[in-house]
């Protein structure tokens, strides 16, 4: 056991005591065997403390609460800098791991990466497609889109290294995590096995405020736009479009419009309000 690391499972919760069990169930039932609770409650309207004490009997618990509600990088942040852990692995509070996902991302991880993840069920109410991921994801992957989803097994030192989550970003957040973690320490892991749920098929409060979601974006855009080419630029620029409902299809700006049309374009829909 002495040579078995350490690893800190961190769910972040904000109201969703009716859901919150399913997710720290799956943690309970991991086959591995050195692994640690930490719970952090982001301002719930009724504290969700006596709940998670219910898992002290399997497992070692950290819970964590703020009064008030300080977002969900916060909350990330403070689970990372609570845990004891040399492996740090996410859960939200809607979702569920498989049994043996600890143990398989454990037996993957190698340091030449920076850290490792899996492919992923996307539950829904008419089925579960399975998020088939590539085997290894690289900086310039994720400077077009988010292959690697919202969560992975990584080292704390590594996350701390970094700067843990964003918290001036409103939206983008895990995403421009995974794209500081591949540009310092490598391309990222994944196992491609589905070891994770991930439901989609419920209505609850999420702990993200989906507020100027679309301006997050262009802020997490412009952060990292420096580091991509003029296609990938193209690509993300894009998306913000297409979310405004301006466009339907890739060719319709990627094909002939300028890149710096394409940023007027997108700058206008958001209101004008972006700095350059």
């Amino acid at each position: 056991m002495g040579t078995t690391p350490l690893v800190s499972a961190i769910v972040t919760t904000h109201n969703r005591k009716e859901l919150l069990p399913r997710a720290l169930d799956s943690v309970a039932v991991q086959t591995y065997p050195r692994l640690e609770l930490v719970v952090v409650d982001d301002g719930s309207e009724e504290s969700m403390e006596s709940l998670v004490n219910d898992y002290k009997e399997v497992l070692s618990v950290q819970y964590l609460r703020n009064e008030q509600p300080q977002g969900a990088c916060r909350a990330r942040n403070q689970g990372i800098e609570a845990a004891s852990g040399a492996f740090v692995a996410g859960l939200d509070d809607d979702d569920q791991w498989d049994k043996g996902r600890i143990k398989v991302l454990m037996e993957s991880y190698s340091d030449g990466y920076a850290f490792v993840t899996s492919d992923v069920r996307m539950v829904y109410k008419k089925g579960s497609p399975i998020w088939r991921k590539k085997k290894r994801i690289t900086l310039d992957d994720l400077l077009y889109t988010n292959y690697v989803g919202n969560q992975g097994l990584i080292k704390r030192e590594r996350l701390l290294e970094v700067g843990g989550f964003d918290e001036t970003l409103e939206a983008a957040q895990d995403y421009d995590l995974w794209i500081r973690l591949a540009d310092r320490f490598g391309p990222i892991k994944n196992v491609q096995k589905p070891l994770q749920n991930v439901y989609l098929d419920h209505g609850g409060e999420r702990i993200s405020n989906p507020r100027d979601q679309l301006h997050g974006y262009f802020a997490f855009y412009q952060k990292h736009k420096e580091k991509m080419n003029e296609s990938q630029r193209k690509y993300q620029l894009y998306n913000i479009r297409k979310a405004t409902g301006k466009v339907t299809r890739l060719t319709d700006v990627c094909g002939w419009v300028p890149l710096h049309r394409l940023w007027k374009e997108v700058k206008s829909l958001l209101g004008g309000t972006i700095l350059s």
